[in-house]
């Protein structure tokens, strides 16, 4: 498990990276903000868009052949950007879009088969964590090479891992079996969706990860353009606090996610709350000064936890026998709401100001927290039921 890990790290680092440098770069070349948005956004948003069919690869060809070829095509798609530079943005963040589907289906697929049902939620947590350690060094590092040393250093960097991943991944425990029903048609696929949405702790679940990854989308494409332009704090500083807060909360708050095939409410309502206070103070950056770090730990806090509890909520929720079909369904609201946090709030800066961006992440966040107390008692009937039919 630890050299699957590795994979994971290693992928993401290149991710951390460049959604730093891609707008700092877009920005130096005249693109507006609207424009960045759009294309920070299309990576989720492809990635969305391949889900489905990405979980229906990794059924019928094994998780550990699709491994190897879509780190090929991460290699790729990063030597492509170190030729061609600022030209190739969209075609790059459209390419990392593709290969973080299927890696994403292909590490999540495999970890809920190697592991038993009651480690599920520490593997996924600890998965979870392997993909967001890169944003404790990868921004930082990112920033000083942009502002201290000639831009052929990133190139050499954006290089290095664009190789290093393909190391790492023979010998990794990752399943090379393939799934009998792996395959599916569209209309298959409709029918399992319409079966599955009468689980309303899943409906609910999957709106929950739509809002929280749209304010992460915006926190993550404009937080770091904002401070570097303006001068308001410090944006390696911040983006550091909210890694280490995410890294030590997976870690240590990863036996306290539920891997009970439960919907939890009160607990998710939290996490959202985290989020509205994190935003909220990011509203207020020009008038509370060095205080602004305090919301990098709810934003941390909030990132923690959102992703890696519904993950293992899903993986009990969605039958098993329509699993290879719907989990990419199902993840794809974290793409949809991601690519929305760069495609929205663009034009709402673009039209506005940051701040008003920052406040209408908080307004969803509090809309969304309203909606999972609103459904408590309804999310948790439907799944008592489903675990005593059962």
């Amino acid at each position: 498990m630890l050299q699957m890990y590795a994979l994971a790290l290693l992928f993401f680092t290149a991710n951390a990276v460049l959604t730093v440098i891609f707008p700092l770069q877009a920005a130096e070349h005249g693109f507006r903000e609207g424009e960045i948005g759009i294309m920070m956004g299309l990576y989720m948003f492809v990635c969305m868009v391949l889900r489905p069919w990405a979980g229906q690869m990794v059924a019928k060809y094994g998780v550990l052949t699709i491994m190897k070829w879509l780190l090929i095509g991460h290699a790729l798609a990063l030597l492509l950007y170190v030729w061609l530079g600022v030209e190739s943005l969209y075609i790059v963040r459209a390419l990392q879009g593709v290969v973080t589907a299927f890696f994403s289906m292909s590490m999540q697929i495999g970890v809920a088969a190697i592991l038993r049902d009651e480690d599920r939620g520490q593997g996924m947590s600890m998965y979870s964590l392997s993909t967001v350690l890169p944003g404790l060094y990868g921004p930082a590092i990112a920033l000083l090479l942009w502002t201290q040393y000639d831009h052929f250093y990133i190139l050499v960097l954006v290089g290095a891992l664009a190789v290093l991943p393909l190391l790492f991944v023979y010998g990794a425990p990752l399943p090379a079996s393939k799934e009998d029903k792996g395959s599916f048609t569209f209309r298959e696929m409709l029918a399992a969706f319409k079966d599955a949405c009468r689980d309303r702790g899943l409906v609910v679940s999957a709106f929950v990860m739509l809002i929280g990854a749209t304010v992460f989308g915006a926190i993550s494409t404009f937080l770091p353009l904002y401070m570097v332009t303006t001068g308001y704090g410090n944006a390696a500083l911040y983006l550091f606090l909210q890694a280490i807060v995410v890294v030590v909360s997976r870690f240590l708050l990863r036996k306290s996610i539920p891997s009970d095939g439960q919907w939890h409410p009160g607990f998710m309502s939290m996490v959202l709350v985290s989020s509205v206070i994190g935003t909220s103070l990011l509203t207020l950056m020009p008038q509370i000064g060095h205080f602004i770090y305090v919301s990098a730990i709810f934003n941390g806090l909030a990132a923690a936890m959102l992703y890696p509890t519904i993950v293992t909520y899903m993986s009990f929720a969605i039958p098993k026998e329509t699993k290879h079909i719907l989990l990419g369904v199902f993840l794809a609201s974290y793409d949809l709401g991601f690519a929305s946090g760069g495609f929205v709030m663009g034009f709402v800066i673009q039209s506005s100001s940051f701040s008003s961006m920052f406040f209408a992440c908080s307004i969803i966040g509090l809309a969304a927290t309203m909606f999972v107390w609103g459904k408590r008692k309804e999310t948790v009937i439907i799944v008592k039921d489903r675990g005593a039919v059962s």
